[in-house]
This record gives C-alpha cells, sequence and structure tokens, in this order.
C-alpha cells in the first residue's frame, strides 16, 4: 500500500477536546500540521472554542460543544459522550484508521473513547501528556491501565513519562513510542517591542520582570516562587513578578495569603485569568526571565513557549526540565522546592544586563532545532504506520 498525496492516503482523526479552552490549540496545530507535511490526512476533532486558521492544511471539526463552564457536570459529561460519538462516527464515515487521543488524566470519559474508537475498528493511538494525574481524583486506577492496554501505540513526550509508561503501569515497551511536544515557532506572530508590551499591561519600562505563565496548579510551585521574592527584591529593589493564567483545580487565596504574609504586594503583579491567544505574545515581550519552579512535571509547553519566545528560563531540575536545558547554556536549573536556590538562579539572571539574552537566543535555537513540528509530524506518522502493522 502506498502512503502519501493520492487516494491511499493515510487518514486519521486526532481527538483533542480541550483546544482553545485551555491553551491545546497551539499543540493540535503545531501536531496537525507536521502530520499533513508527513503526508496524513488528518481531521481534529475539538471544542466549540478552538479558532483556527482558514488556510490550514486540515480539517477541523468541533463537535464537543458546551462541554465547559458552569452549567451541572452530569449534563456537560452527555455533551462531551454525545461529541466523541459523532466525532468518531464522522472519522469511521471519512475512512479514517486511527484515533489519536490526548489525555492528561484517564477516567470514565477517556475509556469510554477509546473502547468506542476500538468497538469501530479504529487504530488507537494515545499521547500520555501526564502519565499520572497530577490530581489523584481525577483519574481511576483500573481505568488509567485498561486504556493503556487497550491503546495500539502510546506517545510518551520524556524519558521520565515512558519509564514510568513501562515500569508503573506495566505497558509493553513495544507499543511506547517517545516522541518530543513541539515547539511554539508555528503559532507566534508580530510580537511587541518590550517598551510596548510593558505599556499595555501598565508596567515599568525599566524594572526587571519575573513571569510566571500558564494554568495555575499546585503541582506548579508559584508557592516557591513567592518565597524566593523577597531574597530577589533586596538584590532588585524595583523587581516585580508577574503571574499571568488562570486557576486549575487549586485555591489561589492561599497565594494572596502568602503574598501579604511575605509583604511583597507591591511587587506582584496579578492577571489571574484565561490568556487569549491575541495577548500571550505581550507577556513574554515584556519579560526579563520566565520561572516555572514545578514541583512535578513530565513535559512542559510553557517551556518550550517561552524559549521559542528566546526567553531564558528558570526552571526546577526536574528531569523533564532537564531533558531540554542545560543549566548556564540554555537556560537555568535550581533544585526543585529549594526557595533559595531560585532566588540565587533569579538574582544571578537579573544581574547581568547581557546574558540572559545570549541565553535565549540559545533557547530559541535549541527548540528550532530539536522540538520542530516537521520531525515531531514524521515521527508520528511513523508511529500511526507501526499501529497499523505497515513497514512504512
Amino acid at each position: 500500500m502506498r502512503y502519501g498525496h493520492g487516494p491511499e492516503r493515510l487518514k486519521a482523526a486526532v481527538v483533542e477536546p480541550v483546544g482553545g479552552h485551555g491553551g491545546m490549540d497551539y499543540y493540535d496545530a503545531g501536531l496537525c500540521e507536521g502530520l499533513s507535511e508527513a503526508g496524513v490526512e488528518v481531521s481534529l476533532y475539538t471544542c466549540d472554542e478552538t479558532s483556527t486558521r482558514a488556510a490550514a492544511p486540515y480539517k477541523v471539526r468541533r463537535p464537543y460543544r458546551g462541554i465547559y463552564g458552569e452549567d451541572l457536570a452530569w449534563r456537560r459529561g452527555l455533551r462531551y459522550v454525545r461529541g466523541s460519538v459523532r466525532a468518531l462516527l464522522s472519522a469511521k464515515l471519512g475512512r479514517a484508521r486511527l484515533a489519536h487521543f490526548h489525555f492528561f488524566h484517564v477516567g470514565p470519559l477517556e475509556l469510554f473513547n477509546v473502547l468506542l474508537a476500538k468497538l469501530l475498528g479504529l487504530k488507537v493511538i494515545v499521547t500520555a501528556h501526564d502519565v499520572q494525574s497530577f490530581v489523584e481524583r481525577l483519574s481511576v486506577p483500573w481505568m488509567v491501565r485498561a486504556t493503556y492496554r487497550a491503546a495500539n501505540r502510546i506517545v510518551a513526550h520524556s524519558g521520565v513519562a515512558e519509564r514510568e509508561l513501562k515500569a508503573n503501569l506495566e505497558v509493553p515497551g513495544s507499543k511506547v513510542e517517545r516522541i518530543p511536544h513541539g515547539n511554539y515557532l508555528r503559532s507566534i506572530g508580530e510580537v511587541p517591542s518590550k517598551e510596548e508590551a510593558r505599556e499595555r499591561l501598565g508596567l515599568s519600562c525599566g524594572a526587571p520582570i519575573v513571569l510566571f505563565f500558564g494554568q495555575i496548579k499546585a503541582v506548579k510551585g508559584l508557592d516557591v516562587l513567592l518565597e524566593a521574592m523577597p531574597a530577589v527584591i533586596r538584590d532588585h529593589p524595583e523587581a516585580v513578578l508577574l503571574v499571568a493564567g488562570k486557576v486549575w483545580k487549586d485555591d489561589f487565596r492561599r497565594y494572596e495569603e502568602q503574598i501579604a504574609a511575605l509583604g511583597i504586594e507591591d511587587s506582584c503583579v496579578l492577571h489571574i485569568r484565561y490568556i487569549p491567544d491575541s495577548e500571550v505574545a505581550g507577556y513574554y515581550a515584556a519579560a526579563d526571565v520566565v520561572a516555572l519552579p514545578y514541583r512535578r512535571i513530565y513535559q512542559s509547553g510553557v517551556l518550550l513557549m517561552a524559549m521559542s519566545y528566546a526567553k531564558p528560563v528558570i526552571a526546577s531540575d526536574l528531569e523533564g526540565m532537564a531533558e531540554v536545558i542545560s543549566d548556564g547554556e540554555n537556560g537555568y536549573l535550581f533544585a526543585s522546592g529549594d526557595a533559595r536556590a531560585l532566588a540565587r538562579k533569579l538574582s544571578e539572571a537579573l544581574s547581568s544586563p547581557e546574558k540572559p539574552g545570549q541565553i535565549g537566543q540559545r533557547a530559541l535555537s535549541h527548540v528550532r532545532e530539536h522540538y520542530d513540528w516537521s520531525d515531531v509530524g514524521r515521527m508520528t506518522a511513523e508511529c500511526y504506520r507501526a499501529a497499523l502493522g505497515s513497514k512504512r
């Protein structure tokens, strides 16, 4: 069988309901474009909050409608099931041979998706973004095992994810494919100057700005960063911590109380909301450094996004971070959970007028070379063909 441009071109359905609701639209676009370049005819099935550019080389359908918001959970759950049925029936009728799911946790809805796809005769690919959920109640252990057992291939974005799949969930090594998360260079449009970005955000043009960006979760260690800030402010009295993102399964009041207890209210700017795509570039343009003090991580889209904006990142020395960052070369690493170590790294980065820019440029070169979506798409297409039993 021939794959590529022609009547027998491989067709696949990427089923990813989060999309524009939670910042996965960047990822979805990069993956689907990379797959299209690799000769796969892709249809993306996502939520009604996702927007895509008109010239996208793949089809976009939005069967997941009304699955987020304040409505009752059971109603949203039924809408999710309806969306999955519509997505997978559409994929089957469109002669797709594979369904590619993306999971951050596994519960009844995720297991339902995989079983329905198998019932319809589709091969199943699962990208395990988080092998074990960072909020334990969201995953059901036996469902996690059943889901990964049923999948034909499982994609891991990092070495630590690959090892946990094999060791903790007993997934056969032959089913696991190591494929990196792509960079964000394709999604970066016009970037404002630092001065313009800071003016829009109401920030001082001369102040050192530390950015904490993305969803606010307990595992992301914002409390560690707050604990580090008094020492940073002693070294750099005008330093400002800019926190931008919405809260997910966490209580932001505890951070507000910590800020008050530390007496750093005047040095913190809090934009606690979802940051739409149109505003993202402004936050990175305004920042001098980006802090990622995570306690747990498998891989980080925010890390690759910051590096794509040529920003120096100061991150916990977790394995998922250390696979990407070489300390002092294309970023900075500190001992996870150690606020004093983080403060020292932040002060070091902010003390040199030239070094952060140099590190940021090396970060950009690194993600351009090693995390290109064309390579990711090619590797994922090879994963698809392996799942189908093809030698090509």
